[in-house]
């Protein structure tokens, strides 16, 4: 008798085999009569038995459809094809594997909707479909698998909206629906999926508000909804959540004030609400207060809404463990307090476009964890505080857009891992420090827009690394520009307006990347190099409203991307 159910699921094996493409036939070599099926690449058996209870082929190469037959293996628990290239349906047949526990079938290229036979799987308990290219609906019949806990569609092609049946999954732990076209609410009826862990719809067409009932999934670590349309308030009924790890709602239409109660999510440690139309309300900013409940709170992003107020003293005492603050693109005013000086693990700071006063607080160079600095226009007066220098992992720097003064600090030249440093449009004034050029990894510079005098230190327009664009228009600067021919790897160079004299270097020509040149409002004198006409990725060249003389170089009908 084991024989005979043997041979049968031999049979079904082999039939799978043969609807496999000639071209990946190859991976499946071993799968003949002359060996035990048991001992098939990518085959289990169970040992008393032996029939076949997995079949896991992940990453084989396959190509063609999943054939019917394999709802033959009558013993199956895992069907594992995910990351092959299977095409067509998934076949009806399926839903005749009553014992399987596991199916993925994600990162293929299967088509049309999921059949409504897999009604038929009560006892499955992980189900994944995410990665392929399925289209249809999500049928309601999913509800009927009264034992699933996993539930995967991601990344496919599925249309129509969410099935309030889907609440009827009363063990389901993840939900994961994203990546696709759905469209329509979500529904409220996915709050009876009281044992709900994780729930997925981002990048989707969903709109409607979140569910006051979802209030009562009180074991979800994980809500992630971004890229939709939702709107209406946040309900204060997620104070609930207190179990939540990750909540992610950027990029919607959700109105009104953050709730206060999302201060009880003390497991909370991802926080990123961007990109909707929250308003701070008449009393500011009282929930970077209640967020100091949070402990381990890591990733805090607030941009692109419509907050105003000031910022509350009480942001130093955010977690410890915070290490990105995103407060970008709001209405926020008043000075930023030295108290952020706290957060002693932050890595990324971005207060910028919001209307902040004041100076910059010193206590911001002192971050010893600090990489990137983004507060670009706002309305910051002073000085550039020289305590800078000491964030030695810092390599984005860009208070441009300010009204900053005095000189740039030398202290900025012990920024070993210095990349970026935008200082445009303020009203710095002195000399650029030689000490820059010990910044070995500065890749783009913006002082434009300033009061600068003196010449480019040598130091500092030699730098090699200097990838992406030199600009340093529209200030005060003076004398010759030779040493900007070693920026070989530059793409940009921007010296208008300013008081540059001397013949144009015809070593610029060794700056063989370079894509755009203006050198005009100078005082240049003498001919155009004809030099420059080796210059083959040039594609803007501005000379004008100098001294020069003497012909256009014939030279320069070759450069055919002028």
């Amino acid at each position: 008798m084991v024989e005979s159910s043997n041979h049968s699921d031999e049979e079904a094996l082999m039939d799978f085999k043969a609807a496999i493409s000639l071209v990946s036939y190859n991976s499946l070599f071993h799968w003949n009569p002359n060996h035990t099926f048991c001992n098939w690449t990518g085959i289990t058996c169970s040992s008393c038995r032996q029939r076949v209870v997995s079949l896991n082929l992940t990453g084989m190469g396959l190509l063609g459809p999943i054939s019917p037959f394999l709802g033959n293996l009558s013993f199956l628990r895992v069907l594992d094809l995910l990351h092959n290239s299977f095409q067509g349906h998934i076949p009806y047949q399926l839903g005749k594997l009553f014992r399987l526990r596991r199916l993925q079938l994600s990162a293929n290229y299967l088509s049309r909707s999921i059949p409504p036979e897999f009604s038929l799987l009560s006892n499955l308990e992980a189900m994944g479909l995410g990665g392929n290219e399925l289209t249809g609906i999500i049928p309601p019949f999913l509800g009927n698998m009264s034992f699933l806990t996993i539930l995967d569609l991601s990344e496919n092609a599925l249309q129509g909206g969410i099935p309030a049946e889907l609440g009827m999954l009363s063990k389901l732990k993840l939900l994961d629906l994203g990546f696709n076209n759905l469209m329509g609410p979500i529904p409220p009826a996915l709050s009876n999926c009281t044992y709900l862990q994780t729930l997925v719809t981002y990048y989707n067409h969903l709109n409607g508000p979140i569910p006051l009932e979802f209030g009562r999934l009180s074991e979800l670590q994980e809500v992630l909804l971004w890229q939709n349309q939702l709107s209406g308030e946040m309900p204060r009924s997620v104070g609930n959540w207190t179990q939540l790890e990750t909540l992610e709602l950027e990029i919607n239409q959700l109105s009104g004030t953050v709730p206060l109660e999302i201060g009880k999510m003390q497991k909370l440690r991802w926080l990123s609400l961007r990109g909707n139309h929250f308003v701070s309300g008449s009393s500011g900013l009282p929930i970077l207060t209640m967020l100091t409940n949070c402990s381990s709170l890591d990733n805090l992003d607030l941009a692109n809404n419509h907050l105003t107020g000031v910022l509350p003293t009480s942001v130093g005492r955010l977690s410890n463990s915070l290490s990105s603050l995103a407060l970008n693109s709001n209405e926020i005013g008043g000075s930023i307090p030295n108290e952020i000086g706290n957060l002693t693990n932050l890595r990324e700071l971005a207060p910028s476009v919001n209307r902040f006063n004041g100076t910059i607080p010193s206590a911001l160079g002192k971050l010893p964890n600090l990489e990137r600095l983004y507060v670009k226009s706002n309305n910051l007066q002073g000085r550039i505080p020289k305590s800078f220098g000491q964030s030695k992992r810092l390599g984005f720097l860009t208070p441009s857009k300010n009204m900053l003064s005095g000189q740039i600090p030398d202290s900025l030249g012990e920024l070993p891992q210095l990349r970026d440093l935008f200082l445009y449009r303020n009203q710095l004034s002195g000399k650029i420090p030689a000490s820059l050029g010990k910044c070995k990894t500065l890749e783009r510079v913006d002082f434009s827009h300033n009061k600068l005098t003196g010449d480019i230190p040598p130091e500092v327009a030699g730098l090699q690394n200097i990838e992406f664009f030199s600009n340093v228009s529209n200030n005060f600067l003076q004398g010759s520009i030779l040493e900007m021919s070693k920026m070989v790897m530059v793409l940009a160079i921007d010296l208008s307006q300013n008081n540059f004299s001397g013949v144009i270097p015809s070593a610029l020509a060794s700056c063989k990347g370079l894509e755009y040149l203006n050198l005009s409002w100078n005082a240049f004198k003498g001919p155009i190099p004809a030099s420059l006409a080796d210059l083959q990725n040039l594609q803007y060249m501005d000379l004008s409203r100098n001294n020069l003389s003497g012909m256009i170089p014939v030279t320069f009908k070759k450069m055919k991307m002028l």
